[in-house]
């Protein structure tokens, strides 16, 4: 018997629409979501699938696209499922950010960078103000750089001690406190050292090293007596203990000093080198040097010996007339000549030479 009334007896795949609502159910501008609303020409969802063993009942119609069992199939399952719908491909929603959180700024981080950067160099410098400190402390208080000795070179007039103690510096006295520039021009305050030089020594010696000046000549000064070095520098009044067997130099004001000492130095100098040539020769044995006096152009004039000779050379040079002076003083000792002026600045006439008795 044929089962097409089963057909005609089923229901309609599509399900009716429900019974829509009335309008005035809904609320007032308030927007209806599309899943409330049902749609009409919308699927029904897929029936469900009978479970493993279970048989059909009599009538259904199998189901469209549905392969049918093979025979003996029992209960295999012969049909592979369809698989399950992929997921719709929803974006991950993003973590909302706590309330008041804020993201750092850009130059607040590179101020705290800075502010880092000056506290570690502040840190490091008061360190090293600290060290630096307890080092000073040390060294200035430590019984190890005491001066315990003063060492003196080139002193013949000044004893160790005269020099030490014009330099100011005495003995247990911290050697960091010795300004060796100080030390150095109190010692050049004594008239007699040219040159001075101190030296600091660590751990506690202290090096003098002067260079004394060499008494050459007895300078007259608006009537007063100084001594002159080598270098025809007037450097100090005649006291007692100093030099006196010395020559006299005479001619200089006290004014010619002050304006331009250099400028009397100079002259004194060569003062000095005719000293000097007269006693290199063998008359000076007899004829010693007593007395050198300046003109204001320049020209010399010298006293020799005890008999009252005087010299008269003029201006420079001087090497040549030394030279006569020399042999004519050979002659007047032959003859016994005393106070007697020889003129030797003929300046025309070199080759003569006068002499003339007092």
């Amino acid at each position: 018997m044929r089962r097409s009334f089963f057909a005609l007896g089923r229901k309609s795949a599509v399900p009716s629409p429900p019974p829509s609502r009335p309008s005035s159910m809904l609320p007032s501008n308030r927007r209806v979501r599309a899943s409330q609303v049902p749609d009409a020409m919308s699927e029904p969802p897929p029936p469900s699938k009978p479970k493993a063993g279970t048989k059909p009942k009599a009538g259904a119609k199998p189901k469209a696209g549905a392969k049918p069992k093979s025979a003996g199939g029992g209960n295999r399952k012969s049909q592979i499922p369809d698989p399950p719908p992929s997921a719709p491909n929803v974006k991950p929603k993003r973590k909302s950010k706590a309330k008041g959180e804020r993201k750092p700024r850009p130059w607040v981080a590179a101020w705290m960078q800075r502010l880092s950067l000056m506290t570690g160099i502040i840190v490091v410098i008061s360190a090293s103000v600290l060290v630096a400190w307890g080092l000073r402390r040390y060294l200035r208080s430590s019984p190890r750089f005491s001066v315990r000795t003063v060492h003196v070179e080139g002193n013949q007039r000044r004893t160790p001690q005269q020099i030490a103690k014009r330099a100011g510096i005495e003995g247990g006295e911290n050697i960091f406190a010795v300004d060796e520039e100080v030390a150095a021009a109190g010692v050049l305050a004594d008239p007699w050292v040219e040159t001075a030089e101190v030296r600091v020594e660590l751990p506690n010696r202290v090096a003098i090293e002067v260079v004394e000046r060499e008494a050459r000549a007895l300078a007259v000064v608006d009537g007063q007596l100084y001594l002159v070095d080598l270098g025809g520098h007037v450097f100090k009044e005649l006291a007692p203990g100093d030099p006196q067997d010395l020559p006299v130099v005479t001619g200089v004001s006290a004014d010619a000093v002050a304006k331009d000492r250099d400028a009397v130095a100079t002259r004194i100098r060569r003062a000095l080198d005719l000293v000097e040539d007269l006693g290199a020769r063998k008359v000076s044995e007899r004829y010693p040097v007593q007395e050198v006096h300046l003109e204001d152009d320049d020209s010399l004039s010298v006293v020799i010996g005890t008999d009252g000779i005087t010299l008269v050379f003029g201006r420079a040079p001087f090497r040549a007339k030394v030279d006569k002076a020399e042999r004519i003083l050979e002659e007047l000792r032959y003859r016994k000549v005393k106070n007697a002026v020889m003129f030797l600045d003929n300046e025309a006439h070199p080759e003569r030479v006068v002499v003339r008795m007092k």
